[in-house]
């Protein structure tokens, strides 16, 4: 298997890339082109094309950033080695993936027999470009177990390790009355005032105490819509990447077709935005502007029911809603994916260091269960060891979900 590696999105032939790559945006080039030139996490990046035959088989991104090993520990005692020793488990990596929480993961094969050839070529490479730059460990980001690559990686040695489960609605039906039916009473009823707002073909509907509009997001908002994201952040409890200015202004200004959907309470001029980006049939939430930490008639909630009609009104069969706020996105009918990801340390002690300690880095997420349509038990994907979530009792005012894991989607 052939290895053809470029340093510089610009430098990809075109064709070569785009004749392989799969519908995700996070694959096309216009993407990897904003998170290059906006510098998110100040990464650096390879991109690897793999031919056998002299033919384009498959695709990968590698980057290399520092990642804090401790990102989503809950462990006191991880708490403590972080207070005694600040830089301890800030560590540079390179990593088959980007430094940007969607769910996704950046090997892509073209026929599952190249999966294990291609798992290892990678992982030379990344070997390789590790040695070169005095990167301590390797990461591959975020895998479920159905994927071709899945069994290969942890054949090389890596260690797998829970991370934050993705939130998915699929088999859309095509009418937003379909929808509605399949949902059972107590979830049709969260979902009545949504789907009365969106009785229209928009871009702009108003119906009771709610508006909602969808807009092209251009540089003129995103300044705006960069203040609110920062805002989530600052009340994040758990942060995980952070986008700079440029990086909206530059996803403002690519090509790619992204959506800003705003929501208004009409009572009260409260307002929140969401940007989401279609893939062929996919329709893909990544990040949420809210300035303030609660808002009246439910608008968050709201929000994502929005985006779920708004998908089916648009055709999409399928909406991913993103790896936070398990509650809310599984409350309104998103069932959980877990997702892994791999861990290899390059110094040997250290690594049967990970092997032994690693959950306490990386530990289960619990994920409820609900029953939101008629023809389907609860979904649920806890892992057996996980604690119970702490759900809020009836009338709690707590900060929205989306508050407490960052602010992406």
């Amino acid at each position: 298997m052939r290895v053809d590696t470029y340093s510089c999105a610009r430098r990809i032939p075109a064709q070569v890339w785009d004749d392989v790559a799969p519908a995700d945006f996070f694959f096309s080039r216009a993407f990897l082109r904003v998170m290059e030139e906006s510098g998110v996490e100040d990464a650096r990046y390879r991109y690897i094309v793999l031919h056998d035959g002299g033919r384009p088989i498959g695709q990968a991104v590698l980057s290399a950033f520092t990642l804090r090993l401790d990102l989503l520990a809950r462990d006191p005692w991880i708490q403590r080695v972080r207070a005694l020793f600040p830089r301890l488990l800030d560590v540079p990596i390179v990593c088959c993936g980007i430094p940007a929480s969607y769910g996704q993961h950046h090997l892509h094969v073209a026929r599952p027999e190249h999966a294990a050839e291609a798992v290892r070529a990678v992982h030379e490479a990344m070997e390789s470009w590790a040695a070169e730059i005095g990167a301590g460990a390797l990461f591959w980001k975020e895998w479920h177990r159905v994927q071709a690559a899945y069994g290969a990686i942890p054949a090389l040695g890596y260690v797998g390790l829970p991370t934050l489960p993705d939130h998915h609605v699929t088999k859309l039906p095509s009418t937003i009355e379909t929808f509605m039916a399949s949902l059972r009473s107590q979830y049709r009823r969260k979902y009545r005032p949504v789907a009365e707002l969106m009785n229209g073909p928009g871009p702009v509907w108003a119906a009771g105490a709610l508006q909602l509009e969808d807009l092209p997001f251009t540089e003129r908002q995103a300044a705006g819509f960069h203040r609110g994201y920062v805002s989530v952040l600052n009340r994040a409890d758990v942060r995980l990447e952070m986008y700079p200015p440029a990086f909206f202004r530059q996803l403002a200004s690519s090509p790619l077709d992204v959506r800003m959907l705003r929501l208004t309470g009409c009572r009260t001029g409260e307002s929140l935005a969401a940007l989401v980006v279609p893939s062929g049939d996919v329709l893909t939430f990544i990040l949420v502007s809210k300035e303030r930490a609660f808002y009246r008639d439910a608008l968050y909630s709201n929000l994502l029911r929005c985006i779920v009609l708004y998908a089916i009104h648009n055709g999409f069969r399928e909406v991913r809603l993103g790896q936070t706020s398990n509650y809310a996105k599984g409350s309104l009918g998103a069932e959980p994916v877990p997702l892994e990801t791999f861990v290899r340390l390059r110094t040997a002690w250290q690594h049967e260091l990970l092997k032994r300690f690693g959950h306490m880095l990386f530990p289960d997420t619990a994920v409820p269960r609900f029953h939101v349509f008629r023809d389907a038990g609860p979904f649920d994907a806890r892992p057996p060891a996980a604690r119970p979530l702490d759900l809020r009792p009836p009338g709690a005012r707590t900060p929205d979900a989306a508050d407490r894991v960052a602010a992406h989607a």
